[in-house]
């Protein structure tokens, strides 16, 4: 298997008047794949991803809007274009007679994430790009949804909707259609959804972070409700690949808070063998009842585990809903050289498979989830 920790180079961002890049299959295994992936023929008869990728950069450089953004603008809608169809390789399939790639942009936000990684992009830079390619499909039937509002006010925690649509008409010029339905102005009407919302070019103004969080927590909440902060303590979960540093991060800044460790748990039992899903569970059992102890006796408290996606987060955002306290979500960094260097002076050091499916399951958390989000380490 190829080194998930090998440094990449991505096609450097061209200036305002210049033209795109040549993509080439043979420069990264990620163009090679999407030169692989064909796509339905009557709404990209271009032909393959990788062809249709060069198509939408084209598009996006010569924009106008995009040529009046300032530089880092520019640079992270140029990642966004150039990565925004690369989860359509691991999602592709034929479905009665046509090709269709579902969920293609949400599997392309992970995927994404671990190539900007490893292309040496700071996180703040490197999140605002995967929430462009996380929701680059999300315009196109965002005013058809029953929860629309719900929806245009997700995106701009994570998204800027201005850019994002400068994103999508780009998407919808860069192609090839049969049908000729490509001028769609869907773009448009989602910004100016966001634009009466007053989320057109950033974060949605909730009243305070635990309205927000109350907003995504309760379906009937109203928007405008300023909610009355009642948290009783607060939980902080470490999030972060295997040999980021969040140990180091836990032992430097907790103050005496209980700090429950998987790696720590799995330690101390004499059973537990790696790969024994059952002793895991057991783990993972223990350690959910140690934070029930600390947020039932309304103690500050540390969860330190890789909470990678936002599945392995759920559980423990529920308990600390259910003990109504205060979350925070330290995602502790590391670049590459560092993480490989931190991994192999471990005393269990992770093999690269395991860094691997990490890099495949790595959803950064967002707004929604907590009421604050640190990054740490970088």
């Amino acid at each position: 298997m190829a080194d998930p920790l090998a440094p990449i180079t991505l096609p450097s961002c061209p200036r305002p008047g210049e033209v795109a890049p040549r993509l080439n299959a043979g420069d990264l295994d990620v163009f090679a794949q999407m030169a692989a992936c064909q796509q339905d023929p009557v709404h990209h008869a271009e032909g393959d991803v990788l062809a249709h990728t060069q198509l939408v950069c084209d598009a996006l450089v010569a924009d106008p809007d995009w040529r009046t953004l300032d530089g880092r603008d520019r640079g992270e809608l140029w990642l966004a274009a150039l990565l925004h169809d690369c989860g359509k390789f691991a999602t592709t399939r034929e479905e009665d007679g046509r090709i269709v790639a579902p969920n293609h942009a949400q599997v392309g936000s992970v995927i994404a994430r671990g190539l900007l990684w490893r292309a040496g992009v700071t996180p703040a830079a490197r999140e605002r790009v995967c929430a462009l390619v996380r929701w680059h499909m999300a315009p196109y039937h965002l005013l058809t949804r029953p929860d629309a509002t719900r929806r245009a006010i997700e995106i701009s925690l994570t998204a800027r909707p201005d850019l994002l649509a400068i994103l999508v008409r780009a998407d919808m010029t860069g192609r090839v259609s049969l049908t000729d339905d490509r001028g769609g102005d869907e773009p448009e009407l989602m910004l100016e959804y966001c634009q009466e919302l007053g989320c057109a070019t950033g974060p949605y103004p909730f009243a305070n972070d635990h309205s927000r969080v109350m907003y995504f927590r309760r379906e009937d909440r109203d928007l405008a409700y300023a909610a009355y902060d009642d948290t009783r303590c607060q939980l902080t979960i470490l999030s972060g690949l295997a040999g980021a540093g969040k140990d180091r991060w836990a032992s430097q800044h907790t103050n005496g808070q209980a700090v429950i460790s998987l790696d720590d748990l799995r330690r101390a039992d004499s059973r537990y063998q790696r790969g024994d899903r059952k002793a895991e569970g057991r783990i993972v059992a223990q350690a959910r009842e140690l934070l029930r102890e600390e947020l039932r006796n309304s103690r500050d408290c540390v969860w330190n585990a890789t909470s990678l996606s936002r599945m392995q987060r759920g559980k423990v955002l529920g308990i600390a809903a259910d003990y109504n306290a205060r979350v925070r979500i330290v995602c502790v960094e590391a670049g590459v050289g560092v993480l490989r260097a931190q991994n192999a002076g471990r005393a269990h050091p992770v093999d690269e498979a395991g860094i691997a499916r990490m890099l495949h399951a790595w959803e950064f958390p967002t707004p929604v989830e907590a009421h604050r989000i640190e990054i740490a380490g970088a």
